[in-house]
């Protein structure tokens, strides 16, 4: 008896690691995905800075009103809301000194009077820090 053994071609070895170019594939679309995942982000920061500063606004007018019930007057300034001058009767702090600075550390700035009639004005610069400019928060 005779075997007769026909040689079989060689199987293809088994595939178990990834190539470079299938590595950098994944990189770049990982990369992509952060990039758009970080400017979305960055507008929801943006976005969320405005609100809180618009909110903070709010307190800050509260803390003017207060100062103006207690004093008779409208504080010369915002520092005034913090650390009264000598002269008022009531000497205790309106707002904590952190309360009168936006979300982009910088003063509130408040304007007495204010624009149109108004008694007072508080805004901020906003993102650019400049007055006057579209990213005014009101």
């Amino acid at each position: 008896m005779k075997i007769h053994l026909t040689p079989r071609p060689l199987a293809r070895a088994v595939r178990s690691a990834f190539t470079l170019m299938e590595m950098i594939l994944v990189l770049a679309i990982i990369a992509i995905l952060i990039a758009i995942g970080a400017s979305t982000l960055g507008e929801f920061d943006e976005q969320a800075k405005i609100t809180a500063a618009r909110a903070q606004i709010g307190t800050v007018s509260t803390a003017v009103k207060m100062y103006k019930v207690n004093n008779r007057n409208l504080p010369p300034s915002l520092d005034a809301l913090v650390k009264p001058p000598g002269n008022v009767p009531v000497k205790k702090p309106f707002i904590e000194e952190n309360g009168i600075i936006d979300p982009w550390d910088n003063k509130y700035i408040y304007k007495s009077p204010g624009k149109d009639g108004k008694a007072y004005e508080i805004y901020s610069a906003g993102q650019d820090k400049r007055e006057g400019t579209d990213d005014d928060v009101h």
